[in-house]
C-alpha cells in the first residue's frame, strides 16, 4: 500500500494471471506467494474456464476470477478473451465454447463481477467488432506476457484510441497475464485508490475509475483553469516523458520530455473529445491513465 500526500490509500494489484489449474507453470499457492512477496496487495487468479476462489489473509486479498476465451480465428469470428473479476460464482449462463462475447459479459455482471477485454492488440481485435458489445468495464492497454520474448503485441493504445473515436471510452488497465514466470510476472499492474483492502472496496473503486495502470511511475491528473482556458495538469514521479493522447491529429503541444520531468500541462482545445495520459521513465517503464471525457463539455 502507498499513502499519498493527501493521506489517500493506494493498493497495488494484478487482475490477470494463470496457474497450473490451466496453462500456468506455478501452482495457485506459489503464484499468491510470489505476488505477495513482491509487495502486491491484491491479485486475481484467472485461469481459463476455471473459477479462481477469493480469500483474504492479513494484508493480502485474492479476488475471484476467470478468463473466458471465445473464437479460434481472427478472420471470421474473431478472438476475444474476457476476464471476469470479483464474481460471486461461475456465471450460470456461460457454456464453454458456446457462449458469445456478449453472453460472457452479461454473465460476469449477473454474478457481481467486472468484465475486462484482455489484450485486444494481441488478439487482433477489430474496432467494428468490439463496438457491437456493451458492458465492458475496462480493457488492457498493456499485457506483459504478450510482449517479447514470448509474443510481440503487448501494447493496445492505438486500438483503444480508435475505439474511443467511435464513442467507446474504456478504462485502461495493465496486467501481467503471467504464464511462464520467467520474466512475465510482477511487471504491469493497477494502483487502486480505496478506503480499505477488501473485495467490496477494491471493486467499488475500480468501478468508479479510481485507479491507474503502471509499471512503476506514479502520477495524478487534475483539471485546472488558467487565464480563462481549460487545462489538464499532470504531476508525477520523475519520468522522461509525459504524453497526451487525444482525438485530434495535428497538435504540437502533446508531450513534455526531459531528464526528470515531474509536471506537464495540456490545453484543452474546442474540438477535444477525450484525453488520456502516458508516462515513461528512464528505465523504460510506463504508466497509463484512463480517458478524461470532454464530449459533453459546455
Amino acid at each position: 500500500m502507498f499513502i499519498d500526500e493527501m493521506g489517500q490509500k493506494w493498493y497495488k494489484g494484478n487482475l490477470h494471471t494463470h496457474s497450473t489449474r490451466s496453462d500456468g507453470r506455478l501452482t495457485p499457492q506459489e503464484v499468491a506467494k510470489l505476488y505477495r512477496e513482491a509487495g502486491y496487495d491484491f491479485l486475481a487468479l484467472t485461469d481459463h474456464w476455471v473459477f479462481g476462489d477469493g480469500w483474504q489473509r492479513d494484508d493480502f486479498l485474492m479476488l475471484t476470477g476467470c478468463e473466458f476465451d471465445y473464437g479460434q480465428n481472427v478472420e471470421e469470428e474473431g478472438i476475444f478473451h474476457i476476464v471476469g473479476i470479483g464474481m460471486e460464482r461461475m456465471p450460470l449462463n456461460i457454456r464453454k465454447k458456446e457462449s458469445l462475447p456478449q453472453e460472457l459479459i452479461d454473465g460476469i455482471h449477473e454474478e457481481g463481477g467486472i468484465a475486462i477485454l484482455a489484450h485486444p492488440a494481441w488478439s487482433l481485435n477489430r474496432v467494428e467488432d468490439v463496438v457491437r458489445f456493451h458492458g465492458f468495464d475496462g480493457t488492457e492497454i498493456y499485457n506483459t506476457t504478450s510482449g517479447l520474448p514470448r509474443n510481440c503485441r503487448p501494447y493496445s493504445g492505438v486500438f483503444i484510441d480508435a475505439l474511443a473515436t467511435r464513442g467507446v471510452l474504456l478504462p485502461c488497465m495493465a496486467a501481467d497475464d503471467a504464464h511462464s514466470y520467467y520474466g512475465d510476472e510482477t511487471c504491469s499492474y493497477l494502483m487502486v485508490k480505496a478506503e480499505e483492502l477488501s473485495r467490496e472496496a477494491i471493486l467499488k473503486a475500480i468501478r468508479r475509475g479510481d485507479f491507474y495502470a503502471t509499471q512503476g511511475p506514479r502520477f495524478t491528473i487534475e483539471e485546472v483553469r488558467l487565464e480563462g482556458k481549460d487545462f489538464l495538469r499532470v504531476r508525477s514521479t520523475p519520468v522522461r516523458s509525459i504524453a497526451f493522447f487525444t482525438n485530434l491529429v495535428w497538435e504540437g503541444d502533446r508531450s513534455v520530455c526531459g531528464e526528470e520531468v515531474q509536471e506537464a500541462l495540456y490545453r484543452i482545445k474546442p474540438d477535444t473529445r477525450f484525453v488520456r495520459v502516458e508516462l515513461t521513465d528512464a528505465e523504460g517503464k510506463s504508466a497509463w491513465s484512463s480517458f478524461v471525457d470532454f464530449r459533453n463539455r459546455t
